[in-house]
């Protein structure tokens, strides 16, 4: 299958569950990036708030993983920066759908992966919770509108 048309499969997949998880996106975008909006999962401390994560497809996709770039700021042990620690992305392989990465992406910001924190919040999930959860409900207020 060609490059095109896998991204083709892709979006069309994309379109028939994005509201499962009130997911967002252009459905005219283009074979290179897919910009895409998750709202925060409910019973979360990211409740309520709209995070944006950029796709961006390699040109020997789907034989080379795609960037996920998480862009809004985020207070989440598993995403540094814009950096996304996941396993399907560190372990990648070619029949991972774009849905199933960001349906994980989606479960993490629920319960998120201790065994591959490493994020500058690592050290508050783990010793202040508490505080953790805090910040980001607070950071999920400003950033995430």
């Amino acid at each position: 299958m060609s490059r095109r048309q896998r991204i083709e499969d892709e979006r069309q997949e994309f379109n028939d569950w994005k509201s499962s998880i009130s997911c967002s996106g252009d459905p005219s975008w283009g074979d290179d990036v897919w910009n895409v909006v998750m709202e925060g999962p409910r019973d979360s401390p990211y409740m309520g708030g709209k995070f944006k994560i950029k796709i961006t497809f390699p040109s020997n996709y789907p034989n080379e993983v795609p960037l996920f770039e998480f862009l809004t700021p985020i207070c989440h042990i598993n995403i540094n920066g814009t950096h996304i620690c996941l396993e399907s992305l560190n372990n990648y392989k070619s029949s991972y759908s774009i849905v199933q990465i960001l349906t994980q992406i989606f479960m993490m910001l629920t319960a998120p992966n201790e065994d591959s924190a490493y994020s500058q919040y690592k050290d508050l999930y783990i010793n202040h919770y508490t505080e953790y959860l805090a910040k980001a409900r607070e950071m999920t207020r400003e950033y995430a509108k």
